[in-house]
């Protein structure tokens, strides 16, 4: 099976293999097979460690994009190829949007700089100093309201205060717009995840209302959000219609089973 790849010229880490080697599976014709080479021989042909190729290969076997059988090698998940919006790793909403088949756009709701709140204040570790931003949004598929949400984060994050009047006509992931101010990169996030329904979402009710949306479910996500440092950058609540917005995850499973002898000698007991 003949399937281009890209060297690595520098060395590199093992994200930059990953992303290399879920660029060859792209290319795979997964028709005539769905192994993929062994670890050295992918080694060789990104031209990195063989090392770093097992990390990578470890980081995809724990999203569930490939799979190891002992003694027989390595192995694209192809159902993990189907699945459009994952839990991890997550996207960005406008991402996720697109990935579900619409056209995304995002509205500022609500921008203002708070004053108190020391619960969320020392969640986040902010100093004295730093004021605290609160940001309303609603994100929107097709023109179907799908997420609303509400960030908090430091204002040196956002460029301080001669940037505030230009984050109220941004209208991206606040992400890019943090990195851009900030030169600081969310890495990864810890997530509570619940449930409620719309006439529960106080702090949206006047517009759901205005926007004549009925009681329905909706997911709700507590989020902090870390940088390379393990320093909390973001605090998110999230409200996600996910009759638009459909998550999808293959969990790895961790079963312990007992021996059959051994169970029915303890019923037999009782």
């Amino acid at each position: 099976m003949d399937v281009t790849v890209n060297k690595i010229n520098t060395l590199p880490r093992s994200q930059q293999a990953k992303e290399a080697i879920q660029q060859y599976i792209q290319n795979m014709d997964l028709k005539q097979g769905t192994k993929l080479p062994r670890e050295e021989v992918m080694a060789e042909m990104l031209g990195v460690s063989r090392i770093t190729v097992r990390k990578a290969f470890d980081d995809l076997a724990a999203e569930g994009k490939i799979f190891r059988q002992q003694g027989r090698g390595t192995f694209v998940n192809v159902d993990s190829l189907n699945m459009k919006v994952t839990f991890n790793p997550v996207m960005e909403f406008t991402q996720m949007i697109q990935e579900s088949g619409y056209t995304p756009s995002m509205k500022m709701l609500n921008l203002q700089i708070l004053s108190g709140h020391k619960e969320i204040r020392e969640l986040l570790h902010l100093s004295e100093e730093d004021k605290l931003i609160r940001a309303d949004k609603a994100f929107f598929a097709d023109d179907m309201l799908c997420v609303l949400s509400t960030d908090f984060y430091g204002m040196s994050l956002a460029g301080g205060e001669e940037s505030f009047t230009q984050l109220s006509h941004y209208d991206k992931s606040v992400f890019p717009y943090i990195y851009e101010k900030s030169g600081r990169e969310i890495v990864w996030d810890k997530v509570e995840i619940d449930t409620v329904i719309s006439t529960d979402i106080k702090d949206f009710a006047k517009y759901l209302k205005e926007m004549n949306i009925g009681i329905r479910p909706y997911l709700y996500l507590k989020e902090i959000n870390y940088g390379e440092d393990n320093e909390p950058m973001i605090y998110v609540e999230e409200y996600i219609d996910t009759s638009i917005i459909k998550y999808n995850m293959i969990r790895q499973k961790n079963i312990h089973y007992g021996k059959l002898e051994a169970i029915s000698g303890r019923q037999e007991e009782v």
